[in-house]
């Protein structure tokens, strides 16, 4: 099993949150070729960012709409969600792949969609329940 080392960059010099451990495993891989990896620290969307996307966007949106919900959320991958291009062609990809932040955004993006395209507001996460 190989541990995982947290951090910080700042002005291009990496401080580790436990340097001291992160030295004693340096120690056990004494003269052997290693792979080193950084990255940007991220956090997969939570389980009541889902329910509230799910439960109340792309739910009330379907009921506006009289469209499924599998349906209102290909339209709204389509428009605001992660793309890959194929011959510059954009290609939808799963909005699973999205942090918390960036599934924030995607849903405020939606939000603001219903709002100004479809006249429906939609509330923020805090005014209902799911």
């Amino acid at each position: 099993m190989t541990p995982v080392f947290l951090g910080q960059v700042k002005d291009a010099k990496l401080s580790l949150d436990k340097a001291g451990q992160f030295k004693d495993y340096l120690f056990t891989l004494n003269g052997k070729r290693v792979e080193l990896t950084v990255g940007k620290l991220t956090h997969p969307r939570t389980n009541s960012q889902n329910r509230y996307y799910w439960g109340v966007v792309v739910k009330l949106i379907g009921q506006h709409t009289g469209h499924d919900p599998e349906q209102i959320h290909e339209l709204l991958k389509q428009k605001f969600g992660p793309k890959w291009f194929f011959n510059q062609m954009p290609v939808p990809t799963s909005t699973t792949r999205l942090d918390t932040l960036e599934f924030t955004d995607y849903i405020e993006k939606c939000r603001l969609w219903a709002n100004e395209f479809l006249g429906l507001n939609i509330p923020l996460p805090g005014e209902v329940m799911v």
